[in-house]
């Protein structure tokens, strides 16, 4: 139980909890540790969500599965990260796209009745619950706004602006590969390659395989509203 105890302590919902605390948390409810392969599905698209799962270790992908073999990534997940907390309470049951496994990882999962339990009695893990959902929230409206945008142009730069943001820097470290960038954006790879070509002959940038350099921010932003 130590080695989980330190593993759940860097976790979201555990944040600010002693090792006493958590110990005691663990002794009260019923949870399973699973392990999964480099590709393996965690959970399929319209399986049912039980309950909150923990990422102890590796990377997981929450990706929207199509029929032609594509796909859109709805968001990346590792150490310390949880999903499923939106689902737990809410009348949609089930998964709205498909967890899979980016490299060897463990999931830690806890069922609905014992995360109400965990709540009850930990004010601290029903304040990061809270703030889970939350952060959630404001992740959907970020990805509303990207959505809303009609052109590929359009996504590309708003995803550059809101990496400068989020980063506090004209330049930007790519945490992820093109076509990862690609999927985030859903837009197809070549596109998202001639759109940051066509933005460096603007002047607006400059970028190589791993930092994209923002030269005129206020012409990216104008942008945004052609």
């Amino acid at each position: 139980m130590e080695s989980i105890i330190k593993i759940i302590k860097k976790n979201q919902l555990f944040i600010g909890l002693s090792d006493e605390n958590i110990r005691n948390v663990l002794k009260e409810i019923k949870y399973y540790i699973k392990s999964y392969s480099k590709g393996e599905i965690i959970a399929h698209e319209d399986d049912e969500c039980g309950g909150l799962a923990l990422v102890l270790d590796g990377v997981v992908e929450i990706q929207r599965l199509y029929s032609n073999g594509k796909y859109i990534v709805l968001n990346r997940l590792d150490e310390g990260d949880v999903f499923g907390e939106a689902l737990v309470f809410s009348k949609a049951k089930t998964y709205p796209a498909t967890v899979i496994a980016l490299s060897e990882c463990k999931i830690l999962f806890i069922n609905k009745n014992d995360v109400l339990k965990i709540c009850s009695n930990e004010e601290k893990v029903l304040e990061n619950f809270v703030s889970l959902l939350s952060n959630k929230v404001f992740i959907l409206n970020s990805k509303i706004k990207s959505i809303s945008f009609k052109s590929i142009r359009q996504k590309v730069v708003n995803y550059i602006l809101n990496e400068v943001k989020e980063q506090k820097s004209s330049s930007i470290i790519l945490k992820n590969t093109k076509e990862e960038i690609a999927a985030l954006l859903g837009v197809p790879r070549p596109s998202l390659s001639r759109e940051l070509i066509n933005l460096r002959d603007m002047n607006y940038i400059e970028f190589n395989r791993k930092v994209i350099k923002v030269l005129d921010i206020e012409g990216l932003e104008e942008e945004l509203f052609m």
